[in-house]
């Protein structure tokens, strides 16, 4: 009962991890071409050197808009103009597997430690 628990627990571990890890990539296009392929979300950089993260972006005449988080119900508006340089989320496959491998290592120890004790 107790192997199939363990099994179960670290599976739904593994599983949890596949969904990814995420990480940021600048894109060296405008940020008009970048939004042509519909972002969930995107990390602006202004001219005044800061960044704003903008879910559901959008734009509007000539001024990128979207919310804050994603589940904000007021607006932030960046005029296209200010915008430096625009980023895009992506899955980083690294990052996934090595969390992958960090849990398993884990699980594997936790065993080794749990077979050391009953041999007593």
């Amino acid at each position: 009962m107790k192997a199939t628990m363990r099994r179960t627990t670290s599976g739904l571990l593994i599983v949890g991890t596949l969904s990814g890890c995420t990480a940021w990539r600048t894109q060296n296009v405008p940020v008009t071409e970048v939004l042509a392929r519909n972002p969930e979300v995107v990390r602006v950089s202004t001219a005044d050197s800061s960044g704003i993260t903008v879910f559901s972006p959008k734009i509007q005449n000539d001024t990128l808009t979207g919310f804050p988080t994603d589940l904000a119900i007021q607006r932030v508006n960046v005029p296209v103009r200010d915008i430096t340089g625009v980023s895009t989320r992506y899955k980083h496959i690294g990052k996934t597997l090595l969390a992958g491998l960090a849990i398993l290592g884990g699980v594997a120890v936790y065993g080794l430690l749990q077979t050391l004790n009953a041999v007593q």
